[in-house]
């Protein structure tokens, strides 16, 4: 099959293919990547050969698992009080925001309880920022200290006359609203100063601090933040720090409350595979899940009894990197330093010690995913093979999509559909929505939750001082059915989207149209037609802009309505002048169209028409005037060639009846030669041929020039077809046509003249008499509907009919190129000019050698 390649199936399966093997590709690539730990790092090569507690899967599980025990540590250590959780529990802000510790006791003068911090960070995370700007005034002192003030407070002072405020070059009102605006920094001012009653100099400058938290609960023992700093001497000063580390706080403590008393006992004795030990030095105290290891005095029997377990892996982080024992494959160095982000000085010894069971006998997360990976693992390595060969498929696909891009099977042209039309930019940017928003509202839907999702979840996360020491944890779930669905159906989706889009690209590229159908070429031409036609768009872009600049002028100024009686006039101005130029393309676009319908003499009002409108109205009446003048013209000219024909024929006539009466007695003579008798009838034929032109051109000059009397009647026209067909046998014997009528039973009346309707069917017969091919049938049907009278006459042709329809009913045109057949070529000519003239319809169709005349008239009666 010829062009096989291009065929909208093969586009087709195409297609489908390349969503296959890309969807087959991630999914492969996700599947690598969740059980191997990276898709790029091969380890998948190495995980499948390898038993479960090898493997970087079982890694990742045992670092996951020692993550979220060091942070139930120290949310323990936190939280509780008396190894419970205490609400009421004192929190040092300042204290916890450098060192990450609660320790239940107000060091720095600033401190709330525990429930109330977590209830506004829980506030704050739901409801964003709260900032309460431009809300804090900051003095300074003489001696180059601080006080703070609400603004409210120092307004209320102000006003009171309790504080005055002295400044260069302004008013003290005009010093207070800017400053409440929060316009004012230190040393705005060279002269500023602010005095109490006694005027004494109590303050030498005074801005405004606009990175106050709005406060939703107070202090302990204090009514709100700034009474706390201005009567501790250690916080003066730091006001920036103080909201600092409270808005750090606000951000993670809620959600690490949520998760300590919400986590459950997962990691409890009994529950887990897992077995843990953290040893803190500075207190002598022990925390684990395994109740034989509590006691402080016998750890390093228990750290013995940790190594010595054949069935388990094990870890035992100390202080020193030389004392990291271990006997899994992991890096000394990374687990010191996870270990060691949990205690917050970092400078107290502490010893973490785990030991996982690898023969699972609890079925817990360990469990799952040993069985996960011994389902999975065996076939990651088909996994990477099927995620390579689908990749390359995939290009080999593209390649092949590419190239036969905008082809079809039929031609070689590069065809476009609608969507290659569309302005190239346009098209770019709804590919990319057309992919994004879909994309986006599914991914909301799902949020990848199962596949190794990623929390900031550091148990320092309100520390500023150790935030470049900040962990991320990876929280690890399962992959499930849903989550290879979702992910297969955002890539076949991505897919699609890519495809119709690089294909369109590739059809525009192919056919040139990328920078010729392009937006940013629009503008340019655009600009181009507004410079070469600046004579006119600077006077209406400076008209706009009169209107416009006095619109928004009189917009800005409303409050003292100085330019809005400008304005007012401006747009009064502006509605005139577009009212009137409407009215005048109205009068305009009526003229063209009088015109364009024929009637020449129409001329457009001139009256209240100015400028390019009136020069525009004028150049169209002087377009009627040349039109009429042109159509006199030619009617002149029509009809000194009609009465040429007409008169020319006439003279014809004379001379030819003279012939043809000569040849009439010559034959009488009976001339024995006979060449002589030869010559007499070839005179003969010639004569009667040239008297049947001259009438033909006679009656067809009568015709077009509207020159003859129809006398209309009711005629059936059954009757005189029938009467046509008898009229014209010998001659369609003498073909050998055999006519072939389809008549109905009843009348076909139609109101015409008799005798100018039996011309036009002889004519027609006339034609196909001539015409036809010898052999053949002619169709003569005749049907009637409810007010129409239809008749037609269908041939085939004798010779190639390589004209249009219309040019056969042009003057001295005939389907016999050769002109070696009788015939004027004026039958069909004539016999359209009298169907029409009657009030019918004449009709020509061919296709290759099918000729088919067909009459059409209404029906009466």
């Amino acid at each position: 099959m010829k062009n096989w390649y291009k065929k909208p199936v093969t586009k087709g399966i195409l297609l489908l293919l390349a969503h296959i093997t890309v969807v087959t590709a991630v999914l492969s690539t996700v599947v690598l990547m969740f059980f191997s730990g990276g898709v790029w790092t091969g380890h998948f090569l190495e995980t499948s050969g390898k038993p479960y507690e090898e493997s970087k899967s079982f890694k990742n599980m045992v670092y996951d698992a020692t993550w979220q025990v060091m942070e139930g540590i120290a949310m323990k250590n936190n939280f509780e009080s008396d190894g419970k959780y205490n609400p009421n529990k004192l929190v040092d802000v300042m204290d916890l925001g450098r060192n990450g510790e609660i320790t239940g006791e107000n060091i720095n003068g600033l401190a709330y309880e525990l429930e109330d911090l977590v209830n506004w960070s829980n506030e704050y995370i739901e409801d964003g920022i709260d900032y309460d700007e431009a809300n804090v005034v900051v003095c300074e002192q003489p001696d180059g200290k601080y006080y703070y003030y609400y603004m409210n407070e120092f307004q209320s002072l102000i006003q009171e006359k309790k504080l005055n405020i002295e400044v260069a070059n302004t008013s003290s009102e005009s010093f207070l609203n800017e400053l409440e605006r929060g316009n004012y920094t230190s040393g705005y001012y060279d002269t500023l100063a602010i005095k109490n009653e006694k005027g004494e100099t109590l303050y030498t400058d005074c801005w405004t601090f606009n990175n106050a938290l709005r406060e939703k609960y107070t202090p302990v023992g204090a009514a709100n933040i700034l009474e706390v700093v201005n009567k501790n001497p250690a916080l003066n000063g730091k006001l920036s720090r103080v909201y600092g580390y409270l808005q750090n706080i606000l951000t993670s403590l809620g959600p690490q409350v949520d998760r300590y008393l919400y986590t459950g006992d997962t990691w409890e004795e009994g529950n887990t595979n897992f077995t843990y030990m953290y040893v803190d030095e500075s207190t002598k105290k022990v925390y684990t899940n395994n109740s034989h290891y509590k006691n402080y005095d016998d750890v390093k029997e228990n750290l013995d009894e940790m190594k010595s377990n054949s069935k388990g892996r094990y870890l035992i982080v100390r202080p020193k990197l030389a004392e990291f024992e271990t006997n899994m494959d992991i890096s000394a160095s990374e687990w010191r330093t996870m270990v060691k982000s949990y205690n917050y000085s970092q400078k107290v010894d502490c010893i973490f010690a785990a030991v996982v069971d690898t023969r699972f006998p609890i079925q817990d997360a360990f469990y799952t995913d040993a069985k996960e990976y011994d389902t999975y693992a065996p076939y990651l390595k088909f996994a990477a093979a099927g995620s390579v060969v689908c990749t390359v498929l995939f290009l080999l696909i593209l390649i092949w999509m590419t190239l036969i891009a905008g082809r079809n099977g039929r031609d070689e042209e590069i065809h476009l559909n609608v969507f290659d039309r569309w302005k190239t930019e346009i098209a770019a940017a709804f590919v990319f929505l057309l992919w994004m928003i879909p994309v986006f509202v599914v991914g909301i839907s799902w949020g990848g939750s199962s596949i190794q999702r990623i929390s900031s979840y550091a148990a320092d996360s309100y520390n500023t001082a150790l935030y470049s020491d900040a962990y991320t944890m990876a929280v690890r779930d399962y992959l499930n059915i849903s989550d290879m669905i979702y992910i297969g159906i955002l890539t076949a989706y991505t897919v699609l989207c890519f495809l119709f889009g690089y294909l369109s690209l590739v059809r525009r590229l192919k056919a040139k149209t990328v920078w010729k159908n392009s937006l940013l070429r629009s503008i340019c031409l655009f600009l181009k037609e507004f410079w070469n036609n600046r004579n006119v768009t600077f006077k209406a872009i400076l008209l706009l802009g009169v209107f416009l600049v006095a619109h928004w002028m009189g917009l800005m100024s409303y409050d003292s309505g100085i330019f809005l009686i400008p304005m007012l006039i401006t747009e009064a101005g502006a509605v005139y002048i577009v009212v009137k130029s409407a009215v005048a393309k109205s009068r305009v676009k009526k003229g063209i169209k009088e015109i364009a319908s024929g009637n020449v003499d129409y001329q457009i009002p001139l009256d209240s028409l100015t400028g390019q409108n009136r020069q525009m109205a004028e150049m169209v009446n002087n377009i009627g005037n040349g039109l009429q003048r042109a159509v006199e013209v030619g009617m002149k000219n029509e009809r000194l060639k009609t009465d040429l024909i007409t008169n020319v024929s006439h003279d014809i006539k004379t001379p030819l009846t003279s012939i043809i009466n000569y040849v009439g007695l010559l034959k009488r003579e009976n001339f024995e030669d006979p060449k002589i008798q030869g010559y007499l009838d070839v005179l003969e034929t010639k004569a009667q041929r040239l008297k049947t032109l001259t009438e033909d051109v006679v009656e067809a000059s009568k015709v077009s020039s509207g020159n003859i009397t129809l006398e209309m009647m009711d005629v059936n026209l059954v009757e005189m077809i029938n009467q046509t067909e008898g009229e014209f046998t010998e001659k369609f014997a003498a073909k050998n046509l055999i006519v072939v009528q389809n008549l109905p039973d009843e009348p076909a009346m139609i109101h015409v003249d008799g005798r100018r309707m039996w011309r036009v069917l002889e004519n027609i017969y006339n034609n196909a008499a001539k015409y036809a091919m010898p052999g053949t049938r002619v169709y003569a049907d005749l049907w009637l509907e409810e007010e129409k009278v239809i008749f037609s006459l269908k041939n085939i042709s004798e010779q190639p009919l390589n004209i249009s329809a219309d040019e056969l009913t042009e003057r001295f045109i005939r389907g016999d190129i050769s002109r070696s057949t009788e015939g004027s070529g004026l039958g069909l000519s004539i016999a359209k000019s009298l169907t029409e003239m009657q009030g019918g319809v004449f009709r020509l169709y061919l296709d290759g050698d099918l000729f088919k005349a067909t009459i059409e008239f209404p029906r009466v009666g």
